[in-house]
């Protein structure tokens, strides 16, 4: 029975071939990568302060998009208006139609594109380091399992990382869905104010947790750095024979 699960030469120098690939790759990215994304991302929080939120404050306005005049070339046009601040609601009723782009809010839109390819690097990275991990827990045996027991305790931290970056991925797009419908609102009741205040609490809001997912990220890798380290040879080596303290 044992003969059939053997693999062929060939195949097992891939298989093998994979194994040093992926511990060599894991261990440069808990020594080196971690710590300098670390470093970078704390100097991107810092930019993002609390400060600023006046910044991203905005009351949407209409704006031509890049479409043929239907009457001409109109050069004499007055150009679209720009995004009101929200400290001034005494702006235009919006009026929707045929050829006008209600704009999102550009200051979020460029901060959510900046924030999204962090959020998969530190998946795509904590994917490699758990692989690893995995790859080193040996086969199940009785008795000496305290460094297996810290392998897996790893793999479930860098398996909780992972999905939390997921659902940080996700939450982007019901930020756009729940604007839009506000801005939906505004559209249709220019008149009520109280919805252009709700949509300046959403901006502000998704920059806070846009914010703080980036803190989050930056955390992770200091946390996962640390853990790792401490535990290092407890996950390279989870079992030792003692032979020498059986006399």
């Amino acid at each position: 029975m044992a003969a059939l699960l053997e693999l062929e030469q060939d195949v097992q120098g891939k298989v093998d071939s994979f194994r040093a690939r992926i511990a060599q790759e894991a261990e440069d990215l808990v020594s080196t990568f971690f710590p300098q994304k670390l470093s970078e991302l704390d100097s991107r929080v810092q930019e993002l302060r609390l400060q600023d939120l006046s910044r991203i404050r905005s009351v949407p306005a209409l704006e031509p998009t890049a479409v043929s005049d239907p009457v001409g070339d109109a050069p004499n046009r007055d150009p679209p208006p720009p995004l009101q601040p929200q400290s001034s609601l005494k702006v235009p009723a919006l009026l929707g139609g045929e050829g006008q782009l209600l704009r999102s809010n550009q200051h979020l839109v460029e901060l959510i594109e900046r924030v999204k390819p962090e959020i998969e690097l530190l998946r795509e990275k904590c994917s490699t380091v758990r692989m690893w991990v995995q790859l080193l827990i040996p086969k199940v045996e009785d008795g000496n399992n305290f460094g297996v027991s810290i392998q897996e305790d790893t793999v479930d931290q860098l398996w909780t990382v992972e999905s939390t970056a997921a659902s940080s991925l996700r939450r982007f797009s019901t930020y756009y869905n729940t604007r839009a419908k506000l801005v939906s609102k505004i559209v249709k009741y220019p008149q009520v104010e109280d919805y252009r205040r709700t949509v300046a609490e959403v901006d502000e809001n998704e920059y806070l947790s846009v914010r703080q997912i980036l803190l989050h990220v930056r955390n992770q890798y200091a946390t996962l750095h640390d853990v790792i380290l401490k535990n290092i040879e407890k996950i390279k080596t989870p079992r030792t024979t003692n032979t020498d303290n059986l006399y």
